[in-house]
């Protein structure tokens, strides 16, 4: 492809490279499509510090944990909102059959992916069994979401996301609880989200770098939930009820093997004094 990749953000880029060290589904393939193949084995060879590999294990976890909840779901119809650089959408598509896939994001970034997604076909010599959709879906546009979401096919719907709350404000969030809500009710289904965040002090090393810098400007911190009570409080105020919540996928993680025994332990000891940062939860509309 003789496409300027130029108009990925420097954060999106950086999520893609450090996810390109786990087995997560075409996530490799395509950081060498947009990175090239030196810059990927040359993160592979590097010794990586600890802020840099605490990332690494938190990013495969969230992917997996979802996955976990949207099997369990057992959707055909799946309609993944702000879904960036993630291919869950053709992974399944390439393995089920009676899947309805609609892999959504913002223009700048949908654009880049089609190209991405048809190369990764062309070059693996894919063959889908289901049916996947990459459409430009601005989630909080309310009209936008019921025309995509009336495109799909009769059936419940698992609507999911990995990561966008962390980036609305208590406002968006709840306009974006209404649009969801309303498809839910019409179709039923689930709201997959692995993005419930809650606020907690992980210090200044985690803002010391540019991608701890983007956070930071994007007010992530302050756009988290202050506990999982308020997270749940705040849903079942907008119609949800907490269905389920994933568990541990610490067995299935890839990216293991890049971390010493001594930050094992850290980490460990970490979770033992602050607890979960993050969850993933089913809801489902009331």
């Amino acid at each position: 492809m003789n496409r300027d990749y130029s108009s990925i953000s420097p954060s999106a880029k950086a999520l893609l490279l450090t996810k390109s060290l786990t087995t997560i589904p075409f996530i490799a393939d395509a950081a060498r499509l947009i990175l090239g193949n030196d810059v990927v084995d040359q993160l592979a060879g590097d010794q990586h510090d600890d802020l840099f590999l605490k990332r690494l294990l938190h990013f495969e976890s969230r992917y997996l944990s979802l996955d976990s909840l949207l099997f369990a779901s057992g959707s055909l119809n799946v309609l993944e909102i702000s879904s960036g650089f993630s291919f869950r959408g053709l992974n399944m598509a390439l393995n089920h059959p009676n899947v309805f896939y609609l892999d959504t994001d913002l223009a700048e970034v949908i654009q880049i992916k089609r190209d991405l997604t048809e190369q990764l076909i062309r070059q693996e010599q894919l063959h889908l069994k289901g049916k996947l959709q990459t459409k430009i879906l601005n989630a909080m546009d309310e009209s936008a979401f019921n025309e995509v979401v009336n495109q799909m096919p009769a059936g419940k719907l698992s609507i999911i996301n990995e990561g966008l709350l962390m980036y609305l404000n208590p406002e968006e969030k709840a306009s974006l609880c209404q649009t969801i809500h309303r498809a839910l009710k019409q179709r039923g289904g689930y709201w997959i989200t692995a993005d419930i965040y809650i606020k907690k002090d992980l210090g200044q090393a985690a803002k010391s770098d540019a991608f701890g810098q983007f956070l930071d400007a994007h007010h992530v911190e302050d756009n988290k939930f202050e506990s999982f009570e308020q997270a749940e409080a705040f849903f079942k105020t907008h119609g949800f009820k907490l269905v389920t919540k994933a568990t541990s996928v610490w067995h299935q993680l890839s990216s293991v093997k890049y971390v010493s025994r001594e930050l094992m332990n850290s980490l460990v000891k970490q979770a033992g004094t602050i607890g979960k940062i993050r969850e993933t939860w089913a809801l489902r509309a009331i």
